[in-house]
């Protein structure tokens, strides 16, 4: 991570310490309150760390919206639930063997415990928001998840399929990351109160975020840093994901190039050699530099829809959170 930008994300944190320090309270809480063996898988997830992007994300959109109530810890809690639900299942899925640095849930206590456990916790963010009594609330919630179950299942679609188009994997994109990202920043906006236009500024601030967070995370399983290597670069390839770098390579490639990237997708563990190959021929047909320039391009949208909010110590955190996401790891 650029060290600038670690930096800027120390002081963004402290601005919202107390509110951050909460949420981990709420979800040590919530998390603990059940069954030994259910609270055990929970915890190894919850407590192995993660950005908090989406409880980040809700506390400041609360505050510009001038919200300062009780309700926010709980609700940034049944976001980060919702997100944690979807990567237990996400690594059944995908047959994952690590997350965040630990052997994955799915890998300790198998596929069936894991798929349960995430419906767990998706029956309890929704349980717990609903103590606030607020149906607008509970519609963008149950809405995002809809939509991120639907990702997916078009997600399935979407692996190892070869007629990929790019509208294909930024359907799954919306679904999957944009529509928790935008109903995270919706919310926020609701609890304070706000009008329909800064709603739906802020709802769009969060999807826009969301799309340009997952674009750039899976430019990044081609171009990290060499630290990254073995833990998560080339991932993608092996898996067969059709993501945005591969689907733009594929386009651009010449038919020798094509048949020759094509043998590669989707094959199991990627030797060092081949993904030299892919990552050589991605950068001549400009596949990573486009695919960071679509990432920019939603960041610019994000920052564009902050403009119905004046100045402040809020918006500039957004924006800060805005330009981070696609930063983070270059």
């Amino acid at each position: 991570m650029n060290p600038l930008s670690a930096t800027g994300l120390k002081n963004v944190w402290a601005d919202y310490e107390q509110d951050l320090l909460a949420v981990e309270n709420c979800l040590i809480e919530y998390g603990g309150d059940t069954n030994d063996y259910i609270r055990e898988v929970t915890s190894h997830i919850i407590q192995s760390g993660g950005k908090r992007l989406r409880p980040l994300l809700m506390i400041i959109a609360s505050r510009i919206s001038g919200y300062s109530g009780p309700h926010i810890s709980l609700l940034s809690a049944v976001v980060e639930f919702i997100h944690t639900a979807t990567l237990l299942h996400d690594d059944v899925v995908d047959h994952a063997e690590m997350r965040r640095g630990k052997l994955s849930a799915n890998q300790i206590w198998g596929n069936q415990t894991a798929v349960l456990v995430g419906d767990y916790l998706y029956a309890t963010a929704l349980w717990m928001a609903t103590g606030v009594h607020n149906h607008e609330i509970n519609d963008t919630l149950t809405l995002a998840c809809r939509k991120m179950s639907e990702g997916e299942v078009l997600e399935l679609i979407l692996d190892n399929n070869l007629s990929a188009r790019e509208e294909d994997y930024l359907s799954v994109v919306e679904c999957k990351t944009a529509a928790l990202t935008a109903g995270t920043c919706r919310i926020g906006a609701i609890l304070g109160g706000a009008d329909t236009e800064k709603k739906k500024a802020l709802e769009d601030f969060g999807y826009n975020i969301g799309m340009s967070f997952q674009i750039a995370d899976d430019a990044l399983d081609y171009m990290a840093r060499e630290e990254r290597l073995g833990k998560t670069l080339g991932k993608d390839l092996s898996e067969g994901k059709m993501t945005l770098p591969l689907l733009h390579c594929l386009s651009r490639a010449t038919s020798a190039q094509r048949e020759s990237l094509v043998q590669k997708i989707g094959k199991g563990d990627v030797t060092e050699q081949h993904l030299h190959e892919v990552i050589e021929l991605m950068k001549s047909t400009g596949s990573l530099e486009f695919s960071l320039e679509k990432a920019i391009s939603f960041v610019q949208k994000a920052k564009a829809s902050l403009e119905a909010f004046p100045d402040s110590l809020h918006k500039q955190n957004l924006l800060f959170l805005s330009d981070f996401v696609i930063e983070r790891d270059i």
